[in-house]
């Protein structure tokens, strides 16, 4: 069967992987400024179109529509909560590159570390509660339609160029 929250659970996975790199940039603008540079660049380039347009475009377009809409959900609050976690993810990313066009290499990496440590709180929240409730509410029908329109997204954004970020995130360099 095709199981949305699998798919969901998948690009939490790749997500989380950025953690590490940005754990491992910690001032490595010291020996190289401009690979940390390059590979702060490719963090935000990733978490913008892979983080928020493929996985948030998902929850927002189709899964938190679908549970607002189901009869028996009754926490709106939960949705609106991660929405606006998806905002300030959006206002994270945008201040990390002010910090970087500023040349303040500490204070992006500073920014980059909180993200990262928010962006994680955020998918414990929906791989302990948003996702079971989703597996609990939705019957087998609304979970595969789920699915599919998921897929739809995929496509329209490009099946490739998500593949692409995928290796973009795997390539970043962090070493001098």
């Amino acid at each position: 069967m095709n199981e949305p929250m699998t798919m969901m659970l998948a690009e939490h996975e790749m997500i989380q992987r950025a953690g590490k790199i940005i754990d491992a940039l910690a001032n490595s603008w010291e020996k190289d400024a401009a690979q940390f540079e390059q590979a702060v660049r490719n963090l935000v380039e990733f978490f913008r179109e892979y983080a928020d347009g493929f996985h948030h475009r998902k929850e927002e377009e189709v899964l938190f529509p679908a549970l607002r809409d189901h009869p028996e959900f009754v926490i709106p609050e939960m949705i609106d909560s991660l929405m606006q976690h998806h905002e300030e993810f959006r206002e994270y990313t945008a201040d990390i590159e002010q910090a970087l066009a500023d040349g303040d290499h500490a204070h992006a990496h500073k920014l980059l570390t909180r993200y990262m440590r928010d962006l994680e709180d955020h998918i414990s929240a929906e791989n302990d509660e948003l996702f079971v409730l989703a597996e609990n509410l939705l019957g087998k029908k609304e979970r595969e339609d789920v699915y599919f329109r998921f897929m739809d997204i995929d496509r329209q954004l490009g099946e490739d160029r998500k593949k692409e970020l995928e290796e973009l995130l795997a390539a970043v360099k962090v070493e001098g």
